[in-house]
């Protein structure tokens, strides 16, 4: 699918079907990418902004965020109901349940709500751990918690207690919510970066030096890919001294043992499959989709800044090129 602006996209959580914001109106295709329905926001308000997006596991509901300029989101059903929410702070992550009936919202500022999909709100919460931007959510396969995958990072309870918190830009976890891949590096100084393990009550597992580039975990947690830097053991004052250093691609047990070195010249890992098998990376000018000796099972041209959603079964990438004219494509995997 072609537009000439898209400013939001959205992968349902279990992959049936997308949603695509942009010039005023959200539609919502099946992977095939035939339109389900449609909603012309623009019509109703020329005020809405489509910061962010979310689509229902059935397919029948979408929530779309506004931005810094509108401060409000939308939940909004194919049958006609429209709900507006608004915070007193810029809205950032949204996410739908995975039976669909319930709705997390963030925003910049430290809030968390947990919203029916009616629009009822269950509660409101503002944390107060320092510095803290809620920029993409998404619940626990099993709904018993809201993961925080991006600026914050952890695990909150459907009550609202915090289970843990930490920060960096981004986090994956295994089905299970017992193991947890964070990925950070600074925003100043010196550019060394890490990628961690942690157990499910917060606890680091292991850490190492590495770009700060996306990972990826197994279903079960075994397995943790990452780009990280050789040797280990060289500290951020080090950094001049290191910044040539290659990056490599391993496998690492939930321990931290290096299970292998795979050989791909890649900084980021978009994805795993559950058995941990394969991986989805992200190479100079494509997407990959690759096996743990290497060996490219597909390539996928990338055509400018893309955004690459993968839903937990690994069945495909659906990609969104970010430049103009915006493009998304659904490409199934091996």
């Amino acid at each position: 699918m072609q537009m000439p602006s898209i400013t939001a996209t959205a992968l349902a959580p279990n992959g049936r079907c997308v949603g695509v914001a942009g010039v005023g109106t959200v539609d919502v295709l099946d992977i095939e990418g035939k339109k389900l329905w449609s909603w012309e926001y623009g019509k109703l308000n020329k005020f809405i902004r489509a910061g962010g997006l979310a689509v229902s596991p059935a397919c029948d509901e979408i929530a779309l965020v506004g931005d810094s300029s509108y401060k409000y989101t939308w939940i909004v059903d194919r049958r006609g109901l429209r709900v507006p929410i608004q915070t007193t702070r810029t809205p950032e992550g949204i996410a739908f349940s995975h039976d669909g009936q319930l709705v997390a919202l963030g925003t910049a500022g430290c809030d968390l709500l947990l919203i029916r999909k009616s629009g009822e709100l269950k509660w409101k919460k503002t944390y107060s751990q320092g510095f803290c931007i809620f920029g993409d959510l998404s619940f626990s396969p099993a709904d018993k918690f809201i993961m925080m995958q991006a600026w914050s990072t952890g695990l909150i309870a459907l009550d609202g207690s915090t289970i843990w918190m930490g920060s960096g830009w981004g986090m994956a976890a295994a089905h299970d919510s017992q193991t947890f891949v964070v990925w950070s590096s600074p925003n100043h100084g010196p550019q060394v970066g890490s990628v961690t393990a942690f157990t499910a009550d917060g606890k680091q597992l292991w850490n190492r030096v590495a770009p700060g580039n996306a990972s990826a975990i197994s279903a079960s947690g075994d397995k943790i890919a990452a780009p990280i830097y050789e040797p280990h053991d060289f500290s951020p004052e080090e950094w001049d001294e290191y910044q040539d250093q290659p990056v490599q691609l391993q496998i690492f047990s939930r321990a931290g043992e290096v299970l292998k070195t795979v050989p791909v010249e890649s900084r980021e890992v978009l994805a795993m499959p559950p058995d941990g098998g394969r991986l989805l990376v992200r190479v100079a000018d494509a997407i990959e989709e690759v096996d743990t000796d290497g060996n490219v099972l597909m390539k996928i041209p990338q055509m400018g800044y893309s955004k690459v959603f993968v839903p937990d079964d690994f069945s495909g990438a659906l990609t969104w090129r970010r430049v103009a004219p915006s493009v998304i494509e659904w490409f199934p995997l091996k």
